[in-house]
């Protein structure tokens, strides 16, 4: 029976990989589900099959049974196996049935789940639910084998795994060892009409993790409201399955897949609500996070939406060793937390593999510091990271081996820059950067940021004979030294009148080709 645990690690890995609309099918409570009728003719046999019935035929052992019709329902049950204990206060199967001489069903559910096992040590874990609705005949047939069988059975190729629904409540664990004690719970994980290798809906709700280490007795806790993804990409499932007892083959061949479709996340929406981490007195918030991904009438990305977001990063001096130093390092530049805002837009172009971003809606801000904005026009990204995935050596560089220079020259090669624009708009972070840096060497800020100013305007001069575009050089120079000496916003584009291949600028050995016409090259300061 503990084989069917590993419906939670399966939940948990969807979960890692939106929002639903109400009128969703994916959006509708697990109750209001139909489940697909069984036999009541063949539910003996299929019981038979999976070793139920009679208590202790197979894995499990049980108090009471009761077959009505085409259910089943179980009452304490127990099964050991290798050092470890499940029990288990009910099972529920219903349309029960033989398919293809194999016993399935349509709906299971395994409540009030407690493990013990060797490995746990003084750790506990619970369970209050795992529910499993309208599996396909082979996930139904593995969940059956896994009933009656003290070891592993086959699991279905990815290709026919799925099911409606499944769902694991109330998850509650402590551990304890030499390292420290702890617990943790999540109050739900759930997958929704996961077929094809696509799942409508997967969401994590309610985690909570605390752990006191104890050696330094600082506590970590991490929190996090919820997470949610819409038609999430579940392909990875069949490189975990053929590849299950390698964990860098594993990663190797989910990383192909990844750098097969490069332009495509694997989803449609995905939001978080209300995540927090800290630990020996470092602190992280992240409140939301909404991003979703837009396609045409071929399911084709066409556009990446992420609202306005903001996280916080504080730091308590007196928690532990880490919010010491890090609150160190704020005061340094007049900071008692830090505050971080961004959005992102972007446009997809599929047929001419070309992404375009407008500045006003990409964005990175520290609150009280300076914003970031940047904007343009790149083809050939897909086409890049495709040729690039192509030549690494993943198992190569796992261990510790460098990608190949050559071939990521040739990956490069399918970049081109259409255009490009870069504005930073100052909120008083030059001014904080100069009473840093000053207060270290112990010099006047305003002195050094004249120093620096002036150094700057002779950028031209000490530029001569380098073969560099002097008109390039004086623009950039004259807008960089305004934004020191009167921080406003510096802002540099590219703009050539025909797209610069990144490869070609990368091997370009002659300084003097990037002029300023050439680049479409402007720099400016308000």
């Amino acid at each position: 029976m503990k084989y069917l645990l590993c419906g939670v690690a399966a939940v948990a890995m969807l979960t890692a990989c939106g929002k639903s609309d109400s009128k969703d099918p994916a959006s509708k409570p697990i109750g209001d589900i139909s489940i697909r009728d069984g036999d009541p003719a063949e539910a003996p046999d299929a019981l038979a099959a999976m070793m139920l019935s009679n208590s202790g035929d197979g894995a499990i052992q049980f108090d009471s049974k009761e077959l009505d019709g085409d259910k089943a329902t179980f009452k304490n049950l127990v099964a050991t196996n290798d050092g470890s204990t499940v029990r288990a206060g009910t099972l529920v199967l219903d349309g029960l049935d033989m398919i293809d001489g194999k016993a399935a069903f349509s709906m299971m559910s395994l409540k009030d789940i407690s493990i013990e096992s060797d490995e746990m040590e003084d750790g506990t874990l619970g369970i209050g639910n795992i529910e499993l609705l309208n599996p396909t005949p082979e996930l139904a047939s593995w969940f059956a084998a896994s009933l009656g069988q003290s070891s592993a059975a086959p699991f279905p190729t990815a290709e026919k795994f799925g099911f409606d629904a499944w769902s694991v409540s109330d998850i509650a664990a402590t551990m304890a060892d030499e390292d420290g004690d702890g617990t943790f719970s999540v109050a739900k994980m759930e997958v929704r009409d996961l077929k094809d290798e696509k799942a409508a809906l997967a969401m994590i709700k309610d985690v909570a993790f605390s752990f006191t280490d104890a050696e330094e007795g600082y506590p970590i806790n991490m929190s996090l409201g919820a997470f949610k993804v819409s038609n999430v990409d579940a392909s990875f499932i069949e490189a975990m399955q053929e590849n299950s007892g390698d964990g860098e083959a594993m990663m190797e061949a989910i990383m192909e897949n990844a750098y097969e479709n490069p332009m495509d996340p694997g989803y449609d929406t995905f939001t978080l609500d209300k995540f927090a981490f800290d630990a020996a007195g470092a602190s992280f918030k992240l409140p939301s996070l909404d991003a979703s991904v837009k396609r045409n009438s071929k399911g084709q990305p066409v556009q990446y939406i992420t609202k306005p977001f903001s996280m916080t990063l504080d730091a308590d001096p007196d928690g532990g060793e880490a919010g010491a130093s890090l609150a160190q390092g704020f005061s340094m530049i007049g900071y008692e937390s830090i505050e971080l805002k961004a959005a992102s837009t972007s446009d997809y172009d599929p047929d001419s593999d070309t992404i375009s971003f407008k500045a006003k809606d990409n964005y990175f801000e520290l609150v009280d510091g300076a914003t970031f904005s940047f904007g343009g026009d790149i083809a050939g990204y897909a086409a890049y990271s495709k040729k690039a995935g192509e030549s690494l050596d993943f198992e190569a560089m796992a261990e510790g081996q460098e990608p190949d220079t050559a071939a990521m020259q040739a990956a490069l090669g399918e970049l081109k820059i259409g255009a490009f624009e870069l504005k930073i708009k100052d909120d008083s972070l030059v001014n904080r950067i100069f009473n840093a840096v000053a207060a270290q060497s112990g010099e006047d800020p305003e002195q050094m940021r004249q120093q620096v100013s002036m150094m700057m305007g002779m950028a031209p001069m000490m530029a001569q004979g380098s073969g560099v575009d002097m008109e390039l050089v004086t623009e950039l120079a004259t807008a960089v030294s305004a934004f020191i000496t009167d921080p406003g916003t510096l802002t540099i584009e590219v703009a050539p009148e025909q797209p610069l291949s990144v490869a070609s600028l990368a091997e370009m050995e002659d300084p003097s080709l990037l002029t300023k016409e050439y680049l479409g090259f402007s720099a400016s300061h308000k």
